[in-house]
């Protein structure tokens, strides 16, 4: 196995959990009564002790080991096999699926609370055990009972895992233009085509893989409403669960990758010799439909793996710069410090910082607005939840999934010429995270669905809201006089946002459409910078309450002070960028547009 470089902690998180967002509300919910406080302490111990003394160690192997392809078959790194077997003991694999077919029924925001600590210590692995649970939910939501009953039980324990094929050769964010076949033979459907980058779509860690298969009915009609789902075992099961023969399901390849070598990233044939065989999932015609829900849920875990990524990555650079002596600080005389005391190597240090802990309420608060929007007490309740999580899913995803690029490089650069080796695990957190803002819908689509979708739900109420929301903080935080300067900035970023808003409505309806794809990301960036910037504000509010108690220890204490610095740092360094952005989209420059084809 290789080196452990898990150093994180569970301190923020558990601050965003219970003294933020106040999860114990939860408790008090039916869906979770038989629950306890301790129950969800208890679960978050265990999983950071299997992340830092099993996971971790294999997260090297992963990237030097990698996903191999022999003979048709595809085989993961050797120490994953262990880790598998850990989590099927534990029951690890499905935590917040229901308890009907064996799922342990959490809260979302306690199992990925969870998850957080495992994509820490291995991502490449968490994208094996990941794919099982998720393909169990959307059959548990729309198969047949005789499905169910099937399937459930061994993709939940781990027994059996899952993929989702949807991107073809020809076919990416274009998923209505699926080429793959589905013949009707019966109650079934013999399937035909090839996917490709498909996550997991084969390996060695189980005895048998449910495909879902986004595929074409034969004489369906063109277009999204002619695309099905399809539950494709790779090897056939029996009636009564046993394994039959193999289902003609082939990988013919797995891609060689810039990171995330340890996951196995397969081209899959589906009915080469003509006998593949599937079930229809539901109606026929509701297949992207159906995919959707899964996908709104990978773009939260799309997220929550940038929070991983960056806590890991904070973490080894700030040891490394507490212990490396080099040079003097800039415009001093005497020895020689650790890089810590440097001040651009502190920028650089807030700037992973912030973003990750403000990167992780946002996450955290989607998954808290899931919860609420299945489990809450009126459906009125459950409404504004859902209004909210659909709101702040494309910031979850895209806004995240951009900066821990970028987060990576200032790791790197802390590190100095360390990091460009592999000795040291960032520039392995790096390449590994480049993928987060390509799959699950690129960064761009995300963008546009906040233009084009979000921003008028409800006629524009959802959006009303959740700017209600940042005016009520701001109207605290001055009632209180607590930091003056970074609510008057907050409060000027957000009014930038509402003006931003209303010039991207005139766009649609005056017919300038190419402005709003040529801006978009980045007005996905202002929205999501002052998402995060009023969160972190929300919470140096709340550390400064603590801070005034006179019993705190100098643990907590130094905690809470972190939390008002940091607040501080992302409200005055990140948040006054939305400023230069919207300067930018108000200048309307159409350049990329207008340049030919042949002049690019």
């Amino acid at each position: 196995m290789g080196q452990n470089f898990y150093k994180r902690d569970d301190r923020d998180l558990r601050f965003v959990l219970h003294e933020q967002l106040g999860i114990e509300r939860l408790l008090e919910l039916d869906a979770y009564r038989d629950f306890t406080r301790e129950d969800f302490d208890m679960i978050l111990t265990q999983a950071q002790k299997i992340a830092a003394d099993v996971m971790a160690p294999t997260f090297q192997d992963g990237d030097r080991e990698g996903a191999r392809f022999e003979a048709g078959r595809v085989m993961a790194p050797k120490s994953f096999h262990d880790v598998w077997k850990v989590f099927q003991e534990g029951g690890w694999f499905a935590l917040a699926t229901k308890t009907d077919f064996g799922g342990q029924g959490l809260p979302l925001v306690i199992a990925e609370a969870a998850q957080e600590f495992f994509m820490s210590a291995n991502f490449a692995f968490g994208c094996y055990a990941g794919m099982g649970p998720g393909n169990g939910a959307m059959i548990e939501k729309y198969g047949t009972p005789e499905l169910k009953e099937r399937f459930l039980w061994k993709m939940y324990d781990g027994t059996w895992s899952g993929s989702m094929c949807l991107t073809e050769p020809a076919v990416g964010s274009d998923a209505h233009m699926v080429s793959t076949k589905a013949t009707p033979d019966g109650d079934l459907y013999r399937i035909q085509g090839t996917k490709i980058f498909i996550t997991s779509g084969a390996h060695d860690l189980v005895e048998n893989i449910i495909h879902l298969v986004i595929a074409r009915i034969e004489g369906a009609p063109a277009g999204a409403k002619g695309v099905s789902l399809f539950a494709v075992p790779n090897i056939w099961v029996n009636e009564d669960g046993s394994l039959g023969e193999p289902n003609d399901v082939a990988c013919i390849g797995i891609e060689h990758k810039m990171g995330l070598n340890g996951s196995a990233t397969c081209v899959m044939n589906f009915g080469e010799n003509g006998k593949c065989r599937g079930y229809l999932i539901g109606q026929q015609g509701m297949g992207l439909a159906y995919m959707f829900d899964m996908v709104n849920l990978a773009r939260m875990a799309v997220g929550l793996e940038s929070v991983a990524f960056g806590t890991s990555i904070y973490a080894n650079v700030l040891a490394y710069a507490k212990e490396r002596v080099q040079g003097v600080p800039f415009g001093k005389k005497g020895d020689r410090v650790r890089i810590v005391e440097h001040v651009d190597v502190r920028r650089m240090l807030m700037n992973i910082k912030s973003v990750t802990e403000g990167m992780r309420a946002l996450v955290f608060k989607a998954y808290f607005m899931e919860d609420l929007s299945k489990a809450a007490a009126t459906e009125e309740e459950r409404k504004i939840a859902r209004g909210r999580l659909e709101f702040l899913t494309p910031l979850v995803k895209a806004y995240g999934s951009d900066r821990i690029f970028e987060l990576g490089r200032e790791g790197i650069q802390i590190l100095g010429g360390y990091g460009f080796t592999k000795e040291y695990p960032v520039e392995q957190y790096t390449r590994d995270s480049k993928i987060l803002s390509i799959w699950d819908g690129t960064n761009y689509i995300q963008a546009v669905d906040l233009i084009g979708r979000k921003l008028n739900m409800e006629g524009g109420k959802i959006f009303r809201d959740w700017m209600d929301e940042v005016l009520a903080l701001i109207r605290k935080g001055r009632a209180d006089n607590r930091f003056p300067g970074e609510f008057t900035l907050l409060e000027e970023a957000l009014e930038t946002v509402m003006e931003l808003a209303l010039l991207y409505n005139s766009y649609l309806k005056e017919g300038k459409i190419d402005l709003v794809p040529l801006t978009a990301t980045r007005f996905l960036d202002c929205v999501a910078e002052v998402a995060i910037a009023h969160l972190l504000l929300e919470q140096a509010l709340i550390a400064e309450g603590k801070l005034r108690k006179q019993d705190i220890n100098a643990a907590d204490r130094a905690f809470y002070e972190g939390k008002r610095h940091t607040a501080a740092y992302y409200a005055n360094n990140i948040l006054p960028q939305v400023f230069g952005r919207a300067r930018i989209i108000k200048i309307e420059n159409d350049s990329a547009v207008r340049i030919p084809e042949d002049s690019l």
